[in-house]
């Protein structure tokens, strides 16, 4: 089980090249989110802010994806 409600993949930092994943705790649409990991597809890493991201199920099928869609 997730520690978040929800997590996204849709945001692009042309400064750093590179891709934002966001996450809410809570349904609250006034929740702000939080980077919980960035994706760098310059050098195909993934940078870690939140340390449970590493581990979480819904996390990693997040960042699966838009890796996915970011090659194509």
């Amino acid at each position: 089980m997730s520690k978040w409600s929800e997590i996204r993949c849709d945001f692009f930092d042309e400064e750093e090249e590179k891709y934002y994943v966001d996450a809410w705790k809570t349904d609250d649409d006034n929740e702000e989110g939080t980077v919980i990991a960035k994706l760098d597809l310059a050098d195909g890493t993934v940078e870690y802010i939140d340390e449970d991201a590493k581990t979480d199920e819904y996390a990693q099928e997040v960042i699966k994806k838009c890796w996915k869609m970011a090659i194509y």
